[in-house]
């Protein structure tokens, strides 16, 4: 049976504003656009795995105002048998300013996404088979209780921490039950701060890989993926060992880049640790337009990549042990252009490109 990516989602309704700048404390200035959309960091990358091919079950909560976003996620052929009605409490939103320039400001209304509970993981992943993926984020209640039910069901688990929560539980043993992380560069200093043993003060505000290095060995993940913007992408793959671990460091493409091509290069200490660099989209900074569902559009990529190719390498089906570095640059490399033709156009979940636009962009590339 083919891997399947199942993802506990936060669900929105976004509001998103044009404006000619970010609103400062005590301004008031007119918006010159106004869109409504289905949004959500869990909803958008479920949206984006769809997309990239993958076969997605969305679990989540949503109240009677936005049966038209789960209407629309149907469509994009995701199956949303667990995504249910509640009575008496909105759909959350999200409100979004967007600048002349593409960037954002976001601030959230939790709504039903803070009244998932323990009771829906066990009904969400009641269908899953071993080896299938689970992706979330921190946006819903009840992070720790799903991530917990599905590793304890043999399923993969990519998590993106954010918003980051500076009070999260146990973080070591959290973070132990999950096989990918996706974070930012303020997250990873974040969660370095809750891991016992990493020594995030020595490590320079520029040193992410060496953050990286420290939480890897103090912890039972499998990969690290930290986003850094307009910077590229470096992956960290150790390879030596059935029971080994990965480490990779990767970037939300949000800017234009100088080359394409990635480099390989080995280091580590004892184990082989395969260097992967790759830099980001190249996009003309004069053709982004709004960079808001960039980010969920990369991981909603690459975990819908990493699916494909684990069920196209049989050694390596339900099991992240056996990536090769060429699998793991295939699903960096796809990830990054779809967010990279993600923030060419507006909105979240309408940004995001289907998988033949991706492919026909990666041609344009001789890639």
């Amino acid at each position: 049976m083919d891997l399947r990516v199942f993802t506990f989602a936060s669900i929105n309704i976004d509001e998103v504003y044009s404006v000619p700048h970010i609103v400062r404390p005590g301004e008031t200035i007119s918006s010159t656009e106004r869109q409504q959309n289905a949004g959500g960091k869990g909803a958008n990358a479920s949206v984006a795995a769809a997309r990239a091919g993958a076969q997605v079950h969305i679990a989540g909560l949503i109240g009677k105002d936005g049966l038209w976003v789960r209407d629309l996620l149907s469509q994009t052929g995701a199956n949303v048998e667990q995504v249910r009605v509640l009575d008496g409490v909105s759909t959350g939103r999200a409100i979004i300013q967007v600048d002349r320039s593409g960037e954002n400001a976001i601030f959230l209304f939790p709504g039903t996404n803070h009244k998932l509970a323990k009771a829906d993981a066990h009904r969400a992943f009641a269908r899953c088979t071993k080896g299938d993926w689970l992706l979330l984020t921190n946006e819903t209640t009840a992070v720790a209780e799903a991530i917990a039910h599905a590793h304890s069901l043999g399923m993969q688990v990519l998590w993106n921490p954010a918003p980051m929560n500076s009070r999260m539980m146990d973080a070591k043993e959290l973070v132990d039950m999950v096989d990918v992380l996706v974070l930012n560069e303020t997250e990873l200093l974040e969660l370095a701060k809750q891991i016992e043993g990493v020594d995030y003060e020595s490590d320079s505000s520029q040193d992410h890989v060496g953050l990286a290095r420290q939480i890897i060995v103090e912890v039972q993940i499998r990969a690290i993926i930290v986003t850094l913007g307009s910077k590229g992408s470096i992956g960290l793959v150790r390879r030596s060992r059935v029971n080994s671990h990965s480490i990779l460091v990767s970037s939300e493409p949000a800017s234009a880049a100088s080359s394409s091509s990635a480099s390989i290069s080995s280091s580590g200490k004892g184990d082989d640790v395969v260097e992967i660099q790759l830099p980001c989209a190249p996009v003309p900074k004069e053709k982004i337009m709004d960079t808001t569902g960039a980010g969920d559009t990369w991981v909603g990529y690459f975990v819908a990549e990493l699916a494909r190719t684990q069920n196209e390498s049989p050694e390596s089906i339900g099991s992240l042990a056996t990536l090769t570095p060429a699998m793991v640059r295939q699903a960096m490399r796809f990830a990054t252009y779809a967010s990279g033709l993600a923030v060419t156009e507006m909105g979240a979940i309408p940004a995001i490109p289907e998988r033949s636009r991706v492919e026909a962009f990666l041609k344009t590339q001789n890639i």
